[in-house]
């Protein structure tokens, strides 16, 4: 959708409060969060309870609430409260420790390979922005004009809810992710967004536009019209319970990073066979389908030490590091089992990452022995060499699901989070297309279903000539 209106730069701040002690700046932020609905959990930066990540929220509301509940959660994080006095110990002002915890904490998402996980950066980062402005006594100036284009350099999510309520026509904003919250509750309330546009030069009263092709279209509608199978991409089990509460045929990509990411110690069996009960019990008989950990070198995990990578990307990651550890893959291919044997009447389907010959599939499912029965395996598709093979890969594999984001930088060769190769890294790219359709050929004439699981599936852009290639299912960031 595309909208015009009068620009309104966003971002001026009041001093208006007291300036406040560390402590009142966490109880004071504390109430202002449970005032808004949150539910405190536990672990949102680190694992913490079972099914909790950053992203996950109880509180009503739909996508606000379970933002507010993942924000209290980072705010009654230790990891957070640690990384603040550590700051200190060392001789910072409380500001500056809040902001040396932000930097440190942020880098630690920012690093990852993973978008979504990147975009959660966002989310530690607005909570400490917040802590920092009630030390100062500031508070957001929230006069802004109803009907405008609002321009900002960079916003967060718990500037959302005014901005929203004052009705204004799209968002220009110079920094932030597409996977955002932001975005996110943007489109939750079919307001258009720009993000990472240089609006440096736009003036108060301006007359500017936005365009969004993600407001104003319905993929589900085509993916269903076409009787395609719509799934979704769930990075926790709440999102699990939202997506097919919003009505998704199934589970298209359920990443398991979370189990293995800031944990203390590898997660156990009986901790991941209970999260993946709870998982098949939201999918209520439909499709369930379990990445298996998408770890590598941009990935560090505390309790594994790692060989350092000049390029993790082309490094030990996916189904590589499980296989160089097999003790991890074995826990959760068992625990996955377990569950399965719990809750038979659910589809429950294992991916595997990263994947570039049969033979690592092959490994991978021996490792089960004989309670690999019956259970149902895939490869993602997002190596040239998986994408060239398929016929090989068919031979061990019931299903395949192509991973747009990787494929496209390694077909590329563009770092999908570089700007300055950004014009190579094009998923609907003439080479892209061809591929896309010869993977889906291929899988067909082997009679081996495929579906697609990146970035590409949530793009409107891209939902026509997907279905063209005849696609049996897209999973998409959100219902």
């Amino acid at each position: 959708m595309k909208v015009q209106g009068k620009a309104h730069i966003y971002g001026a701040v009041l001093k208006n409060a007291p300036q406040l002690t560390l402590e009142q700046a966490f109880a004071a932020l504390r109430e202002e969060m449970s005032a808004g609905g949150a539910v405190i959990g536990a672990g949102a930066i680190g694992v913490g309870a079972p099914g909790t990540d950053i992203g996950l929220g109880t509180a009503g509301g739909g996508v606000s609430g379970d933002i507010l509940a993942a924000h209290l959660e980072i705010l009654e994080d230790p990891m957070l409260e640690e990384s603040i006095s550590s700051g200190i110990a060392r001789g910072l002002q409380p500001q500056e420790a809040v902001r040396a915890a932000a930097e440190s904490i942020c880098a630690m998402f920012e690093g990852m390979d993973d978008e979504y996980l990147r975009a959660r950066a966002d989310d530690v980062r607005d909570v400490c922005r917040r802590l920092e402005m009630k030390i100062r006594g500031e508070s957001p100036l929230m006069d802004i004009p109803g009907d405008c284009i609002l321009v900002a350099e960079e916003l967060f999510p718990s500037d959302m809810a005014a901005i929203v309520s004052a009705k204004v026509r799209g968002i220009s904003c110079r920094r932030g992710s597409k996977t955002s919250h932001v975005v996110i509750m943007a489109h939750q309330r079919g307001v258009p967004i720009e993000i990472g546009v240089d609006n440096s030069y736009i003036k108060e009263g301006e007359t500017v536009c936005v365009d969004d092709p993600c407001v104003g279209s319905d993929i589900a509608l085509k993916v269903r019209q076409a009787g395609r199978a719509l799934y979704a991409n769930a990075g926790s089990v709440e999102d699990i319970r939202s997506a097919i509460g919003a009505g998704a045929d199934g589970i298209g990509l359920f990443r398991t990073e979370f189990l293995y990411l800031n944990s203390p110690c590898a997660p156990s069996f009986d901790l991941q066979k209970e999260i993946y009960c709870q998982a098949l019990g939201y999918c209520k008989g439909k499709v369930l389908t379990i990445r298996t950990m998408d770890i590598g070198g941009d990935k560090p995990l505390p309790w594994l030490e790692l060989p350092a990578e000049s390029n993790p990307f082309l490094g030990l990651r996916g189904i590589r590091l499980s296989l160089r550890y097999p003790e991890l893959l074995t826990t959760q291919l068992e625990a996955i089992a377990w569950a399965a044997a719990q809750v038979p009447e659910c589809k429950l389907r294992i991916m595997f990452p990263m994947v570039c010959s049969a033979s690592e599939v092959a490994r991978a499912r021996s490792l089960l022995g004989e309670k690999a029965a019956g259970l149902t395996f895939g490869a993602m598709i997002e190596t040239p060499a998986a994408a060239l093979d398929i016929g090989a890969l068919s031979a061990e594999c019931s299903f395949f699901s192509i991973g747009s984001n990787d494929l496209t930088q390694y077909v590329m060769a563009a770092d999908r989070g570089n700007p300055a190769v950004a014009e190579y890294y094009d998923p609907l790219c003439p080479v892209m297309r061809g591929l896309i359709g010869k993977v889906v050929a291929d899988a067909h004439r082997c009679g081996t279903p495929v579906g697609i699981c990146g970035e590409l599936a949530s793009d409107p852009a891209a939902i026509d000539f997907l279905l063209e290639t005849g696609l049996d299912s897209l999973s998409i960031n959100k219902l």
